[in-house]
């Protein structure tokens, strides 16, 4: 049994253009160009490239990413209903995962671009640029505040996993 069974019939909602979207507790009708709707769009991607990522790495950054991709989840749903309860499980996913990256993180500081050279590390750079999106989405959204904060502590977060993965510092260089 199909859970959507307007697809037989070609006339699923949405086919318009339009879709019903839900932003702090409220639902309305938007179009899917709608601000919201691209924030929830960009927050969706963050969260598979998380959970997708998370799916190839070895421990710990596998947790870590993973505690990256629920509190997304999290986060989503704080949108949706704007329920504190979502937000405060999403910051202590967040805090658990920047527990565990404090106990890999190299100590050697950063003088220079990064640059992946592992597909592992790509994976979680693509990640970090969704969740980077997420916030620049949000970011044109009022209300949405804790939101931008807490999007750009994951990306953050995730760039430090990065760091523990191999890469190449990239400088740059006059070519002759």
């Amino acid at each position: 049994m199909l859970i959507k069974n307007c697809l037989a019939r070609f006339i699923c909602p949405g086919d318009n253009g339009d879709t019903i979207v839900y932003w702090k507790g409220s639902a309305r009708s938007a179009r899917k160009d709608d601000p919201v709707v691209k924030l929830y769009g960009a927050l969706e991607t963050a969260i598979a490239y998380s959970h997708k990522v998370a799916n190839i790495l070895p421990r710990p950054q596998a947790r870590i990413m993973r505690l990256v991709a629920f509190s997304l989840m999290e986060l989503g749903f704080y949108l949706a209903t704007g329920k504190a309860e979502y937000l405060d499980t999403a910051t202590a996913l967040y805090r658990r995962a920047l527990k565990k990256i404090y106990s890999i993180a190299p100590e050697k500081p950063i003088t220079s671009w990064l640059v992946c050279t592992s597909a592992e590390c790509s994976a979680v750079d693509e990640a970090r640029v969704w969740i980077r999106w997420a916030e620049r989405r949000a970011t044109s959204l009022e209300g949405a505040e804790l939101a931008v904060k807490l999007l750009n502590q994951l990306s953050n977060l995730t760039f430090e996993v990065i760091r523990t993965l191999p890469h190449i510092e990239f400088r740059h260089k006059k070519i002759a």
